[in-house]
């Protein structure tokens, strides 16, 4: 592989990885634009629609905290914009020890649900783009020397409920015990060229560890991905992120 083949798909650095794996895994979350009270959907077409975070991260007593800007609702992330963003401009504005890129991403769900608490924070524009605080979270101190695996789980807390509506691709792993994980999002930050119309033939590309399969189903009913406070997601070795399928209660 050629210099410019191995810095394209070259890992992320080692705390962006696993701050990227503790909130990113998260997002969209109950502050999500357009998301309002219980019951209420996202308003406009979510499959598909792409957007991007940043993440800085300052040190406090209790731990590393990490505030989560994104620019759902706000614009579609563009390539340009966001590829000019300096680290120097992301310190002057935010400061902290580290600002991570996260992103950009793309939903797979048609609606988002919100549930609990919505409101948005304040917003920043950077580059002439767009984008509202949306979560402030205390991380363990061992993320500053943690490294993001892929394909392990990671509980994460939310309220949101996926709706995926029939009719339309799921993209689905299943582990070695039979569990099912619902892509949520798609990733370009490892493969910068990765499209929606990747994702059917996506198995062929994943390094799958032993027991692991990659499905597309079509689904004649609307799928339901309730996390109920806490969510089970991991993420593939293209950082595509995905939701546990709980089993049904009786």
């Amino acid at each position: 592989m050629t210099d410019a083949g191995k810095r394209r798909f070259a890992r992320p650095m080692t705390l962006a990885a696993a701050v990227c794996g503790a909130l990113a895994l998260a997002a969209p979350a109950a502050g999500a634009a357009g998301s309002a009270g219980d019951g209420e959907a996202v308003s406009g077409p979510l499959r598909d629609q792409r957007y991007c975070e940043l993440l800085p991260v300052h040190l406090s007593f209790a731990g590393p905290v990490a505030t989560v800007y994104n620019t759902i609702g706000h614009g579609n992330c563009p390539q340009a914009e966001w590829a000019a963003l300096t680290a120097a401009e992301l310190r002057r504005t935010f400061g902290g020890i580290t600002v991570i890129r996260n992103g950009p991403r793309y939903f797979i769900m048609d609606r988002i649900v919100g549930a609990g608490a919505t409101a948005a924070g304040d917003s920043v524009e950077l580059g002439g783009i767009t984008l509202v605080r949306r979560a402030e979270l205390t991380l363990p101190w061992s993320v500053l020397w943690a490294e993001r695996e892929p394909w392990h789980e990671q509980t994460v807390e939310r309220e949101t409920v996926y709706r995926f509506d029939a009719g339309k691709p799921l993209f689905e792993l299943t582990g070695p015990d039979g569990s099912t994980y619902v892509m949520q999002s798609y990733s370009r930050i490892v493969d910068p060229t990765l499209s929606y119309a990747d994702l059917p033939g996506l198995g062929s590309r994943l390094k799958l560890p032993a027991g692991w399969s990659y499905r597309m189903r079509v689904p004649e009913a609307d799928v339901v991905l309730s996390a109920g406070g806490r969510a089970v997601v991991l993420q593939d070795d293209l950082t595509n992120t995905y939701q546990k399928m709980q089993p049904a209660r009786p």
